[in-house]
């Protein structure tokens, strides 16, 4: 029993000291090289309380077992212990953060529900929320509405337009929180499913993503929401494809009020290579490179797109984001401060990319942030019985 113990021990203390250590250590330059460890990293942030609650249940079974008479089973207890003082940091960061956020909120933060306590999901529907799910709205295309479990019929709307790499992804897998805390503040939001490249252009994306800001005027109705007004927002390469749109509105039907970028990517060239070189987006999404279509990476980086009639914009991002790295939105947001254009920026302290794909008390804050700006920005000249 001794033995197994140990290796409990040292199994678990191998494991969980690799993992708190992607989370916890120092950020070191990541526009060098692409990092697959982006996603254990926001797993284990997200989730540190978690993970310490199962580092501390080996370490006591593993103890009571006999572990200790072992020589592995010490190396094991002293990995652990060394990963669990990591993870209590990743927590000291998280709630530094959540903080700094908090500062920002001027209303109610939702709290989690069911599984979400624990795990971080799946999210389940509050009360005063309405979800329904897989409505067709073009050619197979289906997207989620979620919105007060109310009458109301004249609400604001957000098309928000998911990440995962222009090649995949689906809009249930991350900003669950959003969808939820705008609900209970009166709005409704379309999580939008789109065609993805290298099948088609990222051109026909964004025309994709523009017609969704057109059927939620024109028949959103039918759903029983009449928009109030549209909004844009998405994450990671939805952010990049919702500020195309905002940035490519050729009608008033096309036009948004506003539109909430978090993570995204923002220059297709990484003209200023403020992130790893990605073949990826050469030879998934792009599929020239650079040098091979120069005006073509031009006209679909938001960063060069900037001009007068840009609508004002949120952009949020992790400063521990190892695939998108902050400098990416940070120049961004420069461009858009150089011609005048309105526009805030949000820094969350400690957060990897795509950190909303998990439910915490960082990404439930956040959500809290952008109801909040959405409300000033674009419901701040309406009566409050109204919204």
């Amino acid at each position: 029993m001794s033995v197994i113990a140990a290796v409990l021990l040292l199994f678990g203390g191998l494991v969980g000291l690799t993992a708190s250590w992607i989370a916890a250590r120092p950020l070191i330059d990541p526009t060098r090289r692409y990092s697959p460890w982006w996603l254990p990293a926001m797993v284990v942030t997200e989730l540190a309380p978690f993970w310490l609650l199962v580092h501390s249940a080996v370490l006591v079974v593993g103890l009571l077992a006999g572990g200790w008479s072992n020589w592995g089973g010490r190396i094991g207890v002293v990995l652990l212990v060394v990963s669990m003082l990591l993870l209590v940091w990743v927590i000291v960061r998280s709630l530094l953060a959540v903080a700094a956020l908090r500062r920002m909120v001027g209303g109610p933060v939702p709290s989690a529900r069911g599984r979400a306590r624990l795990v971080g999901l799946p999210v389940p529907t509050p009360p005063g929320v309405r979800e329904v799910p897989g409505i067709e709205w073009r050619n197979g295309l289906t997207l989620d509405l979620t919105r007060p479990d109310d009458d109301r019929r004249r609400l604001p709307v957000v098309v928000y337009v998911h990440g995962g790499g222009w090649t995949g992804g689906d809009p249930q897998r991350q900003a669950r929180d959003l969808y939820h805390t705008l609900a209970l503040d009166g709005w409704a939001t379309l999580a939008i499913r789109y065609p993805f490249t290298p099948r088609v252009s990222v051109e026909e994306q964004v025309d994709t993503v523009r017609a969704a800001v057109r059927w939620a005027r024109t028949e959103l109705s039918a759903h029983g929401v009449e928009a109030s007004h549209v909004v844009l927002a998405g994450g990671s390469a939805g952010a990049h494809l919702a500020t195309m749109a905002a940035f490519d509105a050729d009608h008033d039907t096309d036009a948004v009020a506003a539109c909430v970028g978090l993570y995204g990517v923002y220059d297709m060239a990484n003209r200023n290579r403020t992130r790893a070189p990605w073949s990826k987006i050469r030879d998934e999404v792009m599929l020239a490179r650079v040098a091979e279509a120069p005006g073509r990476y031009d006209a679909l980086s938001p960063l060069v797109r900037v001009d007068d009639d840009t609508p004002p914009m949120l952009i949020v991002h992790g400063e521990r984001d190892t695939l998108v790295p902050i400098a990416e939105a940070e120049q961004f947001v420069g461009a858009l401060r150089a011609r005048n254009r309105p526009v805030e920026f949000v820094r969350v302290s400690g957060a990897e990319h795509a950190f909303d794909a998990i439910s915490s008390p960082v990404t439930r804050t956040t959500a809290a942030v952008i109801r909040d700006w959405l409300r000033s920005t674009v419901l701040a000249d309406e009566p409050a019985d109204t919204r």
